[in-house]
């Protein structure tokens, strides 16, 4: 997997290619994931290796949202003190 930061021109929204979009939905006092994977077009031909490069992406995120919640649980546990 390759990450690079991303410099192009356009916005990321307006690129014609699949993304996955996941929310947290409030549920029985909780929350809990949904997700789906969105294409430019009903008729939009995905490949083998778009899918792995959201797969990535995912990973990416997943490291991302482990290191948010370190930080605010660590920063509770400041609170607490």
């Amino acid at each position: 997997m390759k990450i690079i930061p991303y410099d192009g021109d356009k916005n990321l929204e307006d690129i014609e290619s699949l993304s996955i979009i996941i929310k947290a939905v409030p549920w029985r006092g909780s929350y809990v994931p949904a997700f789906f994977i969105q294409s430019p077009e009903d008729e939009y031909p995905m490949s083998l290796e778009e899918m792995n490069c959201l797969m990535d992406g995912v990973e990416i995120a997943k490291k991302s949202v482990d290191q948010i919640i370190d930080f605010i649980l660590k920063h509770e546990d400041d609170d607490d003190k």
